[in-house]
């Protein structure tokens, strides 16, 4: 998948990575061309598929306060039909065939533990071919919007999030009728069916204009801006551009499981996520402390990673490599369209 980028290429999209709404005026400005062609350029970037602008959504604003990891071991000549079931569970938002302690690695999102034991019990239980599986759950999750590695970092916390066990709405008067007239408001945040709308359609081109959108959902320019504007301001979603890695020459892609003395984890933390080719760090319950999502162009990177700078970092006791062979799955850019659609079902 290598394509051919120049400098200027590499430019606009380090300009765009963390605001993928810049308007072309000010990239123009920033690179020093004129707006015409800073326009033609990025278009370019678009059109063959190596960027696309789109609208990561905060999960815990559409009511998920219980995220998961979990590895599954199965039979060997099963193990891709295993892949693509798991692909069509809507709570699985991740999917990725690995060399390592699993053959599976699933990350899956629900509104409860309730939910969640469902899924275990009648979902994933369900599936032929499955030999075992390990859920771990997660409690901090610092994902990067943009990788390779940026300073565009979110971080969302799901161990102060509201208990697990009751319903994510609760005190919410409005909503305690049943999912299906669940249409006009959703969520502690204050989302309704039109938000939703919103996003799904920012998922979908996150550089749409407002005219456009507003045309598209037949709403006025002004209520389109404003609750645009809202949806940005109180970070339920941020629009960013998403490069594939492979289009930058990254081929090798390790999760890591690390186990860290309790004392250390959040220094642990922070001091992996400023290395470099570090795009998501996970504060865990069980197997695994804290799991460390990376990517390099080749397997030395990794290893060179693994001795020389994640292993010396005080409090780390030990850790896990699992490499990446196959992404079936990966959805964390449409939750609102999966959300809008579960709930309108």
């Amino acid at each position: 998948m290598d394509v051919d980028l120049d400098s200027l290429d590499l430019r606009i999209l380090e300009e765009i990575r963390s605001n993928g709404r810049l308007p072309a005026s000010h990239l123009a400005r920033q690179l020093g061309i004129s707006e015409t062609y800073a326009c033609k350029r990025l278009r370019g970037l678009l059109d063959r598929k190596i960027t696309r602008i789109t609208a990561f959504t905060n999960p815990l604003a559409l009511g998920y306060r219980v995220v998961t990891v979990t590895g599954i071991q199965v039979s060997p000549a099963e193990l891709r039909a295993v892949a693509d079931r798991l692909r069509a569970l809507p709570n699985v938002k991740l999917v990725t065939i690995a060399a390592g302690w699993q053959d599976i690695i699933i990350w899956s999102m629900f509104g409860n533990a309730s939910e969640l034991s469902t899924f275990l019990a009648r979902e994933l239980g369900n599936i032929p071919g499955i030999q075992s599986a390990e859920t771990m759950m997660v409690m901090k999750w610092r994902v990067c919007l943009s990788p390779p590695h940026s300073h565009n970092w979110r971080t969302l916390s799901f161990s102060d999030a509201p208990s697990s066990d009751l319903e994510p709405w609760r005190n919410r008067q409005e909503l305690k009728a049943p999912l299906a007239q669940q249409r006009d408001q959703d969520s502690g945040l204050g989302i309704d069916r039109l938000d939703l709308m919103i996003l799904q359609e920012i998922e979908q081109d996150g550089r749409q204009t407002v005219s456009h959108l507003a045309k598209k959902l037949s709403i006025s320019w002004a209520n389109a801006s404003a609750r645009l504007q809202r949806l940005l301001d109180k970070q339920v979603t941020r629009v960013v551009a998403y490069t594939s890695p492979l289009h930058l020459g990254y081929r090798t892609f390790g999760m890591i499981g690390i186990k860290v003395s309790p004392k250390n984890i959040d220094a642990v933390m922070d001091k992996v996520q400023a290395l470099p080719n570090v795009w998501s760090v996970v504060q865990m319950v069980g197997r695994y402390d804290v799991i460390v999502e990376t990517m390099f162009p080749g397997p030395i990177g990794l290893s060179d990673f693994l001795a020389g700078e994640l292993g010396p970092i005080a409090g780390v006791l030990s850790m896990e490599t699992m490499v990446a062979l196959d992404y079936r799955k990966m959805s964390f850019g449409y939750l609102a369209s999966s959300h809008l659609q579960r709930i309108e079902q």
